[in-house]
């Protein structure tokens, strides 16, 4: 197992953990508060549990060596692991906006509390630390895995923050304003979810990889001798593709310049995990 591997394992493990701590927690403030912001929150952090668990063994897969069945690797896996923690987020965002509508024609006094103020706001603090860890293993070993859950983590102490003023605001006004920022929260959630949903279904779908086949593309035609290029790349995930590429070279270049610049573009697309076969040019109609 790679360093990349275990160090992206022991970062959602991690969080996995922290998340159940925190939707313990909140759970229990919420009970005691009767707070729906807070346990809706705190239901959000059962979800996280569950897509850092599921990232984990993501990355588990998508690293393993291929195998006769699997011949160009799992790399995919990490399409189907966002997916899935996706559809994850926008099932809880549904579920807590039922709960919040609920709450705004049938809601108990919400108690307020200092000492559950400031736990809940703590929760703010360690959110907020967790998008840090996993922001810096994003930085470090690229993946889109890591970045939606940067992205949550961000989301989710901005949630806390809201459910957090819910709560305070429910001292003043006699309004179920919690079960309204509960709402709001719910609708962020359901958002940023499919924001996470459509790029991971597009990729699963088999849709053009638009950075890979456009820096492929730039990289053949600024060779020496290459008019233009045609690309058509096939994504096995972050760590393995295969090109065909396309090129129509101008009349006065000769075969060694046409050798150069297959040798430079095969070479270079190898060191960013791409290999390229070849293909004849075809005029487009």
């Amino acid at each position: 197992m790679t360093k990349e591997t275990k160090t992206q394992i022991a970062t959602s493990v991690t969080a996995s953990a922290v998340n159940l701590g925190l939707g313990l927690t909140k759970l229990f403030v919420g009970l005691v508060t009767h707070s729906i912001s807070i346990l809706g929150d705190g239901i959000n952090n059962f979800g996280d549990v569950v897509s850092n668990a599921g990232a984990a063994v993501g990355f588990g897969f998508m690293h393993k060596a291929p195998s006769e069945k699997y011949p160009f690797g799992y790399g995919r896996v990490e399409y189907v692991v966002s997916f899935l923690m996706a559809i994850l987020i926008v099932v809880v965002g549904g579920v807590f906006a039922y709960t919040a509508l609920d709450r705004i024609f049938y809601h108990p006094v919400v108690t307020f509390a200092w000492t559950q103020f400031g736990i809940i706001a703590a929760t703010i603090v360690v959110k907020l630390l967790l998008a840090l860890m996993f922001g810096l293993t994003f930085r470090k070993f690229r993946s889109e895995v890591l970045k939606a859950q940067t992205l949550d983590s961000i989301m989710d102490a901005f949630i806390t923050l809201f459910a957090l003023t819910g709560l305070f605001l429910s001292r003043y006004i006699q309004f179920p304003i919690d079960a309204l920022f509960g709402i709001i929260i719910s609708v962020v959630l359901i958002v940023a979810g499919f924001r996470i949903m459509v790029p991971a279904f597009r990729r699963l779908a088999g849709a053009r990889d638009e950075a890979r086949t456009v820096g492929l593309t730039k990289l053949s035609e600024a060779q020496n001798g290459v008019e233009s290029a045609q690309v058509r790349l096939y994504d096995f995930g972050k760590h393995y593709a295969e090109a065909n590429v396309a090129l129509r070279f101008s009349d006065d270049a000769d075969e060694e310049t046409r050798k150069v610049a297959l040798e430079k573009i095969a070479d270079t697309a190898r060191k960013n995990n791409i290999i390229v076969t070849f293909t004849e040019y075809k005029e487009e109609v």
